[in-house]
């Protein structure tokens, strides 16, 4: 089923903010700080041997387009939720490693995934790889590429956000931008 105002269309769409970046997994790490009573540092292969679930969820855009049957397979946010130990935080930002910033309520990113695949194949880089978030619900500007760093905050301020976008972002209340 389709949001309102949504059109499906066939294949998901390559939008960024810049240039894709060129990732060696050697060094990449995923951090976790900010209102948290344990820090983390995941490595990406310590990504690949947690338990890793496999969901579908749909993407849609605020341009109107939806690509329906997507899989994405990943660490669901809840574990690292569980692992760091949130301290009173609202929000989640979400930092990736082009510069791009969003920010997502606590209670849609309890219900995210940090993909490491997408239709049975590795995350390709055009979509995030090594990590992409995954944000059921809610407009896929929520759903960061190339995610390298979860701070849990109280401030809800992201690139998109800034720019008078909503801070939750719900594809079915149709919440695009601040009105």
């Amino acid at each position: 089923m389709l949001p309102p105002g949504q059109k499906e269309i066939p294949d998901l769409p390559v939008l960024n903010i810049s240039d894709i970046p060129e990732v060696d997994v050697s060094g990449y790490s995923l951090r976790v700080t900010g209102s948290v009573e344990n820090s983390l540092s995941l490595s990406y292969e310590t990504i690949l041997e947690m338990e890793l679930v496999e969901v579908e969820v749909p993407a849609h855009c605020v341009e109107g387009w939806s690509v329906l049957g997507i899989w994405w397979e990943g660490v669901p946010a809840s574990e690292i939720i569980r692992m760091a130990r949130p301290c009173g935080a609202d929000y989640v930002l979400v930092k990736s490693l082009d510069g791009y910033t969003t920010v997502v309520p606590i209670e849609h990113f309890k219900r995210s995934l940090l993909a490491i695949r997408m239709n049975g194949e590795v995350l390709p880089p055009e979509h995030g790889f090594p990590v992409r978030l995954v944000v059921p619900d809610l407009y896929f500007w929520k759903s960061a590429k190339w995610v390298c760093e979860l701070v849990f905050t109280d401030s809800p301020e992201g690139y998109w956000e800034e720019r008078g976008y909503h801070v939750v972002g719900s594809v079915w209340e149709g919440q695009r931008r601040n009105e």
